[in-house]
C-alpha cells in the first residue's frame, strides 16, 4: 500500500530565512523556522497557550522566492511532507531533526519592518503610489492552491 506524507502548518517566521547552497554548487536550500501558536482553555476555564517551533526546508525555486520574499515575523502557510534525518554532531553523539520539505508556501502577511516601506508583492499589479495591490503570494511546485 501507498503511504501518505503531508503536513500543512500556519505560523510566523522566527527570522530571516538562511539560503545554502548543495554539494554540487547549482542547487540550493532555504532554511527557516516557523513558530505555530495553539490556545485553548484547560479544564479550570483558564487560558492556556502553547507554541511549536518547525523547522522548514525550501529547495531551488521555492527556496530562492522564499529568501527573497519571507521576512521575520512574516504570516505564513507552508504545505510539504515531513522528513526525519539522523546524524552525529561534532561531539559524535546521535542526533535527530525533523524537518518540513515545502512543496508550497504561501505568504500571508508581513510582519513588523520596523518602519521599512511596503516591499513589492511578486507577480501582483503595483497600486498607484507604487504599493502592492494584494497581501498575499504564493510560491507553489505543484499549481494546486491550498484548500482554504
Amino acid at each position: 500500500m501507498l503511504g501518505l506524507n503531508n503536513v500543512q502548518i500556519i505560523g510566523n517566521l522566527g527570522g530571516t530565512p538562511d539560503v545554502r547552497f548543495l554539494n554540487d554548487g547549482k542547487s540550493q536550500v532555504v532554511n527557516f523556522s516557523v513558530a505555530v501558536n495553539e490556545r485553548w482553555k484547560n479544564r479550570d476555564g483558564e487560558p492556556q497557550e502553547r507554541t511549536t517551533w518547525l523547522r522548514v526546508a525550501a529547495f531551488n525555486g521555492i527556496g530562492q522566492a522564499c529568501a527573497e520574499h519571507l521576512a521575520s515575523g512574516d504570516g505564513v502557510y507552508v504545505e510539504g511532507r515531513l522528513q526525519v534525518r539522523e546524524y552525529e554532531d561534532k561531539d559524535g553523539n546521535a542526533r535527530t531533526s525533523v524537518e518540513v520539505v515545502a512543496s508550497k508556501v504561501r505568504l500571508l502577511g508581513r510582519g513588523n519592518n520596523h518602519g521599512e516601506e511596503k516591499r513589492p508583492v511578486p507577480g501582483q499589479p503595483k497600486a498607484k503610489g507604487g504599493q502592492p495591490s494584494a497581501p498575499a503570494d504564493d510560491f507553489n511546485q505543484s499549481g494546486d492552491d491550498p484548500p482554504f
